[in-house]
């Protein structure tokens, strides 16, 4: 049976995955990839093959907002083990001092360099402690390493500690209760085999859903070929804005039927609009509309014959010096000037060009 022809529209969002554990990210990826015939499939935050939860696959157009998606926070559960016995109390006052600004080195193992950085704890909140273990949630800038933390927080007490379980339960909008699992989405695939996509309609989010939470730009239909073209967002594109945003914020800019048209950084107040540029895209999601290339029939050199005709005929070459067998062209007296003037033959300044010519030298050949 024929595969099913995926319009562009499907292959465009997001598929929350219910990643469990052994498999990489990148494992995924080509799975997704595979099943569903998609050429441009991307993940959200990459997860250990330890970690379980929510993998936020992009499909098509929507791989282009994966750095958007990076900038929200996500959150986590985990189980945290002690070396050695510790207060309670003197845990929840450690884990108090880790809600804020951190500073961090990646673990060797990791696919970033190993420099300090800067992330944001949120929130940090033990939900249990029984003996040696710590139930606890934390809510969290993208790239913090979780392990990194508990390792961080097992220093303070005087026998370390160590994460044991991590299950991610939220990557910005995208939550747990909207995962599938990889057979949903085999499911999906030989269903769409079958011409049925219902269900892969059920399971993909559109791109939109990221930014249901932040300021929009509806747009113009008569501005979407320049902006699919590289143009910048100007005030008579502008149909409506969403949101209050100011100076500096980002926004996405969507089409009159909800479609994510970009994203880019706001120039001027909302309320302050006037005559000049709005927003500077830093991403695109359109394509330019598909223009045929119209027939063009080539021109007629002098320099060129087409088929038998004329083909005995002289052609006038133009160079430095002029053709034997057209008479009447000749240098003219200003040195300064290589242009050609065309005399009678009886001007007394008429000179019989050349015969011959000169035959060019050969450069590569070495004179001894």
């Amino acid at each position: 049976m024929q595969e099913s022809t995926l319009h562009a529209d499907e292959l465009n969002g997001f598929i929350v995955i219910d990643k469990p554990k052994g498999p990489t990210s990148h494992q995924i990826d080509y799975w997704v990839r595979t099943m569903l015939n998609v050429e441009r499939v991307g993940h959200i935050g990459t997860l250990d093959p330890g970690v379980s939860g929510v993998l936020v696959m992009a499909l098509g157009h929507s791989t282009r907002l994966i750095d958007v998606a990076h900038e929200d926070p996500k959150e986590y559960v985990g189980v945290m083990r002690f070396h050695g016995d510790v207060d309670e109390k003197k845990v929840r006052e450690i884990f108090s001092l880790f809600t804020d600004e951190i500073y961090q080195i990646p673990p060797v193992r990791s696919a970033v360099a190993r420099t300090l950085r800067k992330r944001r704890i949120y929130s940090l909140d033990i939900l249990e402690m029984k003996g040696r273990e710590v139930l606890f949630k934390v809510r969290c800038d993208s790239g913090t390493y979780i392990r990194t933390l508990c390792v961080d927080i097992g220093y303070m007490t005087s026998g370390g500690g160590q994460l044991e379980e991590l299950r991610r339960i939220s990557t910005g909008p995208f939550t747990e209760d909207m995962c599938v699992t990889m057979q949903d989405v085999s499911d999906a695939s030989e269903l769409l085999k079958k011409g049925d996509n219902r269900l892969l309609r059920k399971i993909l989010i559109p791109p939109i859903f990221l930014f249901r939470d932040k300021p929009k730009i509806v747009i113009k239909k008569s501005a979407m070929g320049t902006i699919a073209h590289g143009s910048d967002l100007y005030p008579g594109g502008i149909k409506a804005v969403i949101g209050n945003p100011v100076k500096g914020d980002r926004v996405c800019v969507i089409s009159e039927d909800n479609g994510v048209v970009g994203t880019g950084i706001m120039l001027t107040p909302a309320e302050e609009i006037s005559d000049v540029k709005v927003v500077d895209f830093d991403r695109i999601l359109i394509d330019p509309p598909d223009v045929s290339e119209k027939h063009v029939e080539p021109r007629k050199s002098e320099m060129v014959r087409y088929g038998n005709q004329g083909r005995n005929k002289k052609v006038q070459k133009f160079g430095n010096r002029p053709h034997g067998n057209f008479p009447g062209t000749e240098r003219r007296k200003n040195s300064g000037n290589r242009g050609w003037s065309n005399q009678p033959k009886e001007s007394p300044r008429f000179k019989e060009p050349p015969s011959g010519i000169r035959e060019k030298k050969d450069k590569r050949r070495i004179h001894r």
